[in-house]
């Protein structure tokens, strides 16, 4: 077997992302200006990770990461700071999580995940967002060894940090990890980036690019006899 360790994205990776949509329209459509400047703060945040000064001095855990992203959110929206860390923290890391109670995995994830367990790989999640509190209301929480959030790295996907840092909490090399997603821009640009090997679930919908990953499927029981089948 080829690997030691198999990493997943969470957002879209083990669940279908139209789920959520569904769960939160209601919402998405009150908060609408936020959502919006959130996801161009986080692009943001993307190309400034890029710069040497951000490389020299990247924020410092959770909190930090957290603090600067509402800083962003704040000069976009023409708020204060206090207010946009307040609304942010309220709408992303707590209303959201807790929709999870009304979302289900993809068909066949916990068996997988219980085949690659018994066959006696490390399982680790890691996601650009916090991911606890989804992965125990979908049924999934008591199955992985490590979980935990790009943030925490003061780095988003698809830099190489994450993967690294979750690669060392799984005690394994880069190169001994697979890591499982739905974004070939950074999900699998970010494992080959890691030096780590890539899955890419594609949508049931269609196709999409792969982005060059070790392996393509559609079922988690196929991406299962894929890592299982490997010498």
């Amino acid at each position: 077997m080829a690997f030691r360790a198999i990493g997943f994205d969470i957002d879209g990776t083990l669940y279908p992302s139209w789920r959520l949509n569904l769960a939160l329209a209601g919402l998405a459509v009150r908060n609408y200006r936020c959502l919006r400047t959130f996801g161009r703060v986080r692009h943001e945040l993307r190309e400034l990770a890029r710069t040497p000064e951000y490389r020299a001095a990247p924020p410092g855990g959770i909190e930090e990461f957290h603090r600067l992203q509402a800083g962003l959110v704040a000069r976009h929206m023409g708020v204060d700071e206090h207010t946009a860390l307040r609304d942010v923290e309220n709408f992303f890391y707590r209303v959201v999580p807790e929709s999870f109670d009304r979302i289900r995995a993809f068909p066949g994830v916990r068996e997988a995940l219980l085949r690659l367990k018994a066959a006696g790989l490390r399982l680790g999640a890691l996601s650009d967002f916090p991911g606890e509190r989804k992965l125990k209301l979908m049924g999934l929480g008591d199955l992985f060894d490590v979980v935990m959030t790009s943030e925490e790295t003061g780095y988003l996907k698809p830099e190489p940090e994450p993967i690294r840092v979750l690669a060392d909490r799984l005690e394994v090399q880069p190169g001994d990890l697979l890591y499982v997603g739905n974004s070939a821009a950074y999900d699998v640009a970010g494992a080959k980036a890691a030096g780590a090997a890539s899955a890419y679930i594609r949508s049931l919908f269609g196709g999409g690019k792969d982005g060059g990953a070790d392996f393509s499927f559609r079922r988690y029981p196929d991406l299962a006899d894929w890592i299982l089948s490997r010498p």
